[in-house]
């Protein structure tokens, strides 16, 4: 590959690199989601409270609370329809995995616990429009 490739094939990563600092940086009304009760309480208060977490703090509720960090990301990305707060979430996910890739494990163990398999969450993400949520 020659010099043109390799910046040709830099600049998605940079796209989506940039979209996804754009995604971060719109906060998340979760309390309109809870109060149209298109989220449970468990699943706002979780995932208010994940957000404000440090990197630190944010492993030590994955080691004590990763059950509920899966059902809670799986469950808003069920359902919630709106691009950008499913760009945000599969973003928060990434980031988490991005942190640490044995992360990965709480989604399979969840998804072991539901009868089901972590991919049969992430699959339906495949046939969306947006081509950053497809990518996420």
């Amino acid at each position: 590959m020659d010099i043109r490739g390799a910046v040709d094939a830099a600049v998605p990563t940079n796209i989506i690199a940039a979209k996804a600092a754009e995604v971060r940086a719109n906060l998340v009304n979760w309390q309109s989601y809870l109060q149209s009760q298109m989220i449970s309480t468990e699943d706002c208060e979780f995932i208010k409270k994940f957000e404000k977490a440090t990197s630190e703090e944010k492993q030590v509720i994955l080691t004590q609370e990763g059950h509920q960090c899966a059902k809670t990301f799986l469950n808003l990305m069920a359902h919630i329809s709106k691009e950008q707060t499913v760009q945000y979430i599969l973003t928060l996910i990434d980031d988490t995995l991005q942190e640490n890739h044995q992360r990965v494990n709480i989604f399979f163990d969840y998804a072991k616990k539901t009868k089901n398999t972590a991919w049969s969450y992430f699959l339906p993400m495949l046939n969306r429009q947006d081509l950053f949520t497809v990518h996420m």
